[in-house]
């Protein structure tokens, strides 16, 4: 087996498989939130702890793959691909160079086989339960998208979807790996609004874990659930907290990408977040798509220039998926559009003294914006704008007048 320098550094491994239990709204365990190709079990019908075990064949053989190479597994295209077509920092590299360390703690046999799973990374999404419903969104994670699907189709499917028929299975396998356990991702639906999110919280209090990495993935909206506040009660105790907002857009283009969110509220609740927590790492993580392509910047400077985010925190998270909200979709008369805003963009970035390697990811949007012509997805997207806006009694031109000429 090569050594770990030579893993980290190679175009075939990534971390996550051998230290990482990733387990879907739906109960489908997966490698990572990125892979959703690969299934190595079902935790509707599998205990989680037999999924991650070493007599799991499917989870051996990308493990095996993952060492041995040359290339990554061909259910990891949306961390290979990135790479190769426009150097993007993917998943795996991010993985890699944050986690890499946790190789040092694996045993492996002589067949370069793992003795022993030891789970040091969760992102276990116990529920779909959300309170807003994004245009770029689905039913599996949020069911007021669930919710209002049913309703237009009139077929019964079901609007809450749980991970675990019986979440005792979660609890005792967690509990077993307790020690082991880094980092917590807490992702949804929204995590803020889980039952299961604040049971983990009180075990790694009662266990006086505040070493533990805490990162959420949230949507800004909420910060209390029943008589809890997680920005009072708990996050002050841990060492490590790192925050990711999911904030496409500020004002009225937040509120249609991210229907039922409230501007003036997500940006309350970032004050209070900075003000109670000013130490406290708190990034903008946007899905870079069609609809907000010439609206992020405005959102992310005026954060930056109010002191509540420090301006290279940011992590550009490119849609590729549906193609009909990618940018690789747009004609290219707005491609160009966008190119232009995003120099200006740029100078904006350096006049508040961004560091350089900031710089590289917003090139890398615009890369990845000429790299493809999907111009044959728009017809869905006009399609699915028009029923979204008939239904919902928005009205997506006026609030993003650039896209007129192909919506019509």
């Amino acid at each position: 087996m090569k050594t770990k320098e030579e893993l980290l550094k190679s175009k075939h491994f990534c971390i996550l498989p051998f230290v990482h239990a990733c387990v879907w709204t739906n109960g489908r365990a997966i490698p990572c939130c990125i892979n959703q190709r690969y299934e190595l079990g079902n935790t509707k019908t599998e205990l989680l702890q037999d999924i991650y075990s070493t007599k799991n064949e499917k989870l051996k053989a990308l493990q095996s793959e993952m060492l041995t190479g040359p290339n990554l597994p061909p259910s990891c295209d949306r961390c290979s691909k990135p790479e190769e077509t426009y150097d993007a920092n993917s998943y795996r590299y991010f993985s890699n160079r944050q986690y890499g360390h946790l190789l040092d703690k694996l045993e492996f046999d002589t067949n370069d086989n793992l003795v022993e799973n030891k789970i040091a990374l969760w992102d276990v999404r116990f529920s779909n339960l959300c309170n807003i419903k994004c245009r770029t969104c689905d039913s599996t994670n949020s069911s007021k998208i669930a919710e209002e699907e049913r309703k237009q189709t009139k077929i019964n499917i079901p609007v809450l979807q749980k991970a675990f028929n019986d979440k005792s299975d979660f609890f005792e396998f967690f509990l077993k790996n307790l020690d082991n356990t880094e980092e917590i991702y807490f992702c949804g639906g929204e995590p803020l609004l889980l039952d299961e999110h604040y049971e983990i919280l009180d075990i790694l209090v009662t266990n006086k874990k505040f070493d533990t990495v805490l990162r959420y993935n949230t949507n800004g909206t909420k910060l209390t659930f029943k008589d809890k506040n997680v920005v009072d009660d708990y996050w002050p105790l841990f060492k490590n907290l790192r925050l990711s907002i999911s904030l496409d857009a500020g004002w009225e283009q937040l509120e249609l990408i991210r229907h039922g969110s409230v501007w003036d509220t997500v940006y309350s609740n970032l004050k209070h977040i900075r003000t109670t927590l000013p130490d406290a790492y708190i990034q903008l993580c946007p899905t870079i798509g069609i609809l907000n392509a010439l609206h992020f910047s405005k959102v992310h400077l005026f954060l930056a220039r109010e002191k509540i985010i420090f301006v290279n925190d940011v992590y550009y998270n490119i849609l590729n998926f549906p193609k009909m909200y990618s940018i690789t979709a747009l004609p290219i008369f707005l491609k160009d559009q966008i190119r232009d805003h995003w120099k200006a963009y740029e100078t904006a970035l350096i006049e508040l003294d961004c560091y350089p390697n900031l710089l590289i990811e917003t090139q890398k949007v615009i890369k990845y914006m000429y790299s493809e012509d999907n111009q044959l997805h728009l017809q869905k997207l006009v399609d699915e704008t028009n029923s979204k806006d008939r239904y919902r009694k928005e009205k997506t031109v006026s609030v993003f007048p650039e896209l007129r000429e192909i919506l019509k």
